[in-house]
């Protein structure tokens, strides 16, 4: 079998090989609508002799692409979720192949930063319920509190619960197939923040997002809040890119964050390029201006405040007057 998106790696400059084929071939499998088994044969025989060749983040875009596919080889899944959690997370979270034999297994074999992500499914299998709950661990214990409907630490609750049947795969591929066809498809200005932003966005991690995007942008809490907002916003888009985030970045934080954010591979072309005719400095200097309006409007409130305590018989604050003997 042929796949055009092969050609694509004809335009990418640097990068190792490992990494181009291993793209390829996912979003190749990925573009095909009811792929036969030949085709998760070949992608199996191909993709997984390169995992141990290809960086961090081209397997974890293989994993966030192969998350919700029903028909993807079992050996790779496997594999893939064997690998770290910031890797292997959608997976974890989604993947209709793996079993709960299997996450049984991945628990064992991994440990308790496996077994927070896998809690975060839908989970009824009363084995795997036992080894989760064996665990002890208050993450654990929350995140299968909220399944069943108890109170839970709302401050770790996601963003937007996972739907069984999520539309984030279709965004993926379309993603994965516009990105890279892309030249400058390569790492952001600060790859280690990007990192943490998208390992927070896909494991919904809600409040650590909120907290490395505050800290990053030096923004108040408020402010930081209404700039996530609870959908797509052009705030939020520019301010990603005042991090200095590539496009690929950005859309994964994103999918992340609010799942199907683009309805068709049209209107991701436009969110690609339109992304990236985003200056970096005039985005920093646009975060600057929401900081100095922030700060404007938190003083005018403070002055009606103090005129209201004024009004109703207070003392204004001033100079303290000197007395007169």
């Amino acid at each position: 079998m042929k796949y055009p998106e092969f050609r694509a790696l004809e335009d990418r400059n640097g990068g190792s090989k490992a990494d181009d084929l291993l793209t390829a071939s996912i979003t190749a499998f990925c573009c095909v609508a009811r792929p036969a088994k030949s085709d998760a044969q070949q992608l199996e025989d191909l993709a997984v002799p390169l995992l141990a060749l290809a960086s961090p983040r081209v397997r974890r875009h293989a994993a966030a692409a192969l998350s919700e596919m029903p028909h993807a080889p079992k050996r790779l899944i496997l594999a893939l979720a064997e690998d770290d959690v910031d890797i292997s997370a959608p997976l974890l979270l989604r993947s209709p192949v793996l079993t709960p034999a299997d996450l049984v297994g991945l628990i064992e074999l991994r440990g308790i930063g496996h077994a927070r992500a896998i809690a975060r499914r839908t989970v009824e299998d009363a084995a795997l319920l036992q080894a989760l709950r064996q665990l002890h661990d208050p993450a654990i214990d929350r995140a299968l509190a909220l399944q069943s409907g108890l109170p839970a630490d709302k401050e770790n609750e996601p963003l937007k619960p996972v739907e069984a049947e999520s539309p984030r795969l279709r965004e993926t591929r379309e993603a994965l197939r516009a990105l890279m066809r892309a030249s400058d498809a390569g790492l952001s200005a600060d790859q280690a923040l990007a990192d943490r932003l998208i390992d927070a966005a896909l494991l919904d991690e809600t409040h650590t997002f909120r907290t490395v995007f505050t800290a990053a942008l030096d923004l108040d809490g408020e402010t930081a809040e209404r700039i996530i907002g609870h959908g797509l916003n052009a705030e939020l888009t520019i301010a990603l890119a005042a991090l200095g985030l590539s496009a690929e970045a950005a859309h994964l934080v994103l999918t992340g964050l609010f799942g199907l954010v683009h309805k068709d591979l049209h209107s991701l072309r436009l969110f690609v390029q339109s992304y990236r005719q985003i200056d970096q400095d005039k985005a920093q200097a646009t975060v600057q201006r929401w900081k100095t309006e922030e700060n404007s409007q938190k003083l005018r409130q403070k002055l009606r405040e103090m005129a209201a305590d004024f009004e109703r018989g207070g003392t204004a604050p001033g100079p303290a007057k000197r007395r007169v003997s």
